[in-house]
């Protein structure tokens, strides 16, 4: 049985998500509060006794020029491993509602691993293209760190590290480096060096209304952390907890004060408040390309895995094609737009 919710009547589809083993924060009403310039829905599959099974939250963007809207569930659906019924369930009604909407595009990129040949299965069943880029060029990035933190203490935590991160944070202390909460009265700051981050590595950084708009609309959910020094602000991060999982989402410091590791005493910090929120797993979210020598961005890699946490690929973006020859005008139009 489907049903379809709008953002006033999320609750039961928000309860489920936050309960369940697969829990995302962007497959909630929450999540599209903040993306408050896409429109929302909800879908709730139920068995016949009214158990809700799956859920799939997701976000339209209108292409008003062309008449038409891309419908895109970011790491959704959810459901539980295995359940392939369940997901073609969820498929059916997504596509049902796509048709009714006019959509050229219906877009999925869920948290399934790479290997499990069972869902790929599954979505290539439905229709679905599956790519498989390893660069950011994703809606969501297909590589990922994940550190588990069930039955660790901030002792044990710290002691899987590696010992150049342990280092780093021990440096981090003695040099007077301190950790607080911010709130958006802080957020000029971080968004400042934030601006530095893009800078130098190339990529537009996201505005204060954006991240405002996090620390609001994820009601306690989102924090921001900021290291000082001698009372200034030097580094910062914004992280998410929701369910068994926390995500670290943004991170940023000062030019000069990297030198003091503030950063890698952000992330222990964060990686101890979760824990003692009850969380299973710490998400650091995306790398580009694999973890070999020949990868020019190894860096990231390398202070990820410092942590503690392992590589996982994700199945990648799935698009199903929902109005074929309208989609690929889209895509030439966009191409043509990038260029």
């Amino acid at each position: 049985m489907i049903e379809i919710v709008d953002l006033a009547h999320a609750e039961e589809l928000d309860e489920f998500v936050r309960e369940h083993e697969n829990c995302h924060f962007m497959q909630t009403s929450l999540w599209g509060g903040v993306k408050s310039d896409w429109g929302w829905y909800g879908i709730l599959c139920r068995e016949v006794s009214g158990e809700i099974v799956g859920t799939m939250a997701l976000l339209r963007h209108d292409l008003r020029h062309f008449h038409t809207c891309l419908l895109y569930a970011p790491r959704g659906p959810i459901f539980t491993d295995g359940d392939t019924k369940t997901f073609h369930t969820l498929i059916g009604a997504a596509k049902a509602l796509a048709k009714r909407e006019g959509a050229y595009c219906l877009r999925i990129d869920p948290r399934i691993a790479a290997q499990d040949t069972q869902f790929t299965d599954a979505v290539k069943e439905e229709g679905f293209s599956i790519n498989t880029a390893s660069d950011f060029s994703l809606f969501q990035p297909r590589m990922c760190y994940v550190l588990r933190l069930e039955g660790l203490t901030p002792e044990s935590l710290a002691a899987q590290y590696h010992r150049t991160t342990r280092y780093n944070i021990h440096h981090a202390l003695r040099s007077g480096i301190t950790v607080r909460l911010g709130s958006q009265d802080d957020l000029p700051r971080f968004c400042q060096m934030m601006e530095q981050v893009a800078e130098k590595n190339g990529f537009e950084a996201r505005k204060a209304p954006y991240f405002a708009s996090v620390l609001r609309e994820l009601q306690g959910c989102a924090r921001l952390y900021l290291a000082e020094a001698e009372g200034n602000v030097v580094a910062g991060a914004l992280m998410v907890l929701m369910g068994n999982r926390a995500w670290f989402m943004y991170g940023c410091s000062d030019t000069e004060a990297r030198k003091d590791h503030p950063n890698e005493l952000l992330q222990w910090r964060m990686q101890c408040d979760a824990l003692e929120m009850g969380c299973k797993w710490f998400d650091f979210r995306g790398v580009e390309g694999y973890p070999t020598e020949d990868n020019p961005k190894l860096g990231l890699h390398r202070y990820k895995q410092g942590f503690g946490a392992e590589f996982c690929e994700y199945i990648g973006q799935c698009d199903f094609a929902a109005r074929r020859l309208l989609g690929k005008l889209v895509t030439v139009a966009q191409r043509f737009y990038h260029k």
